[in-house]
C-alpha cells in the first residue's frame, strides 16, 4: 500500500511511505492511517474482518489501542487539567453569547 508520504522506488522510498506485509509481518514502511483502515477494501482492519471476521478485527484494534496508550504513556505523553481548562477570554466569550441568547428568547 502506498501512504501519504509516499514517494517512489517503493522498497527504497526514502520516507517509508510504501508499507510491505509478509507472512504478518511489517517488512517496510510506516503505519498510518491509509493503510490501518481509511474505508478502502485494501486496509488492515477491512482485510482482517472480511478472512477473519470482525471479532479478530476489534481484538486488533482493543490491541493497538492498548500499545498506543502503553507507548504514549512511556514516552511521557501526558495532557494536564491546564490544557483542557479555557482561557478567560474564551470564558467571557461563552458567558456573552449565553447572555444573547437569553435575551433573544426572553
Amino acid at each position: 500500500l502506498k501512504e501519504k508520504n509516499y514517494t517512489k522506488n517503493r522498497q527504497l522510498c526514502h520516507k517509508d511511505g510504501y508499507v510491505i506485509f509478509r507472512n504478518s509481518e511489517l517488512l517496510a514502511g510506516n503505519l498510518a492511517k491509509k493503510t490501518l483502515g481509511d474505508g478502502t477494501k485494501k486496509s488492515l482492519f477491512y482485510v482482517l474482518q472480511k478472512d477473519h471476521g470482525h471479532m479478530e478485527a476489534a481484538r486488533c484494534m482493543n490491541r493497538l489501542a492498548k500499545l498506543s496508550a502503553y507507548y504514549m504513556g512511556n514516552r511521557g505523553f501526558s495532557i494536564g487539567i491546564e490544557d483542557v481548562t479555557p482561557s478567560e477570554a474564551l470564558r467571557a466569550f461563552k458567558e456573552e453569547l449565553v447572555q444573547e441568547g437569553f435575551a433573544k428568547a426572553d
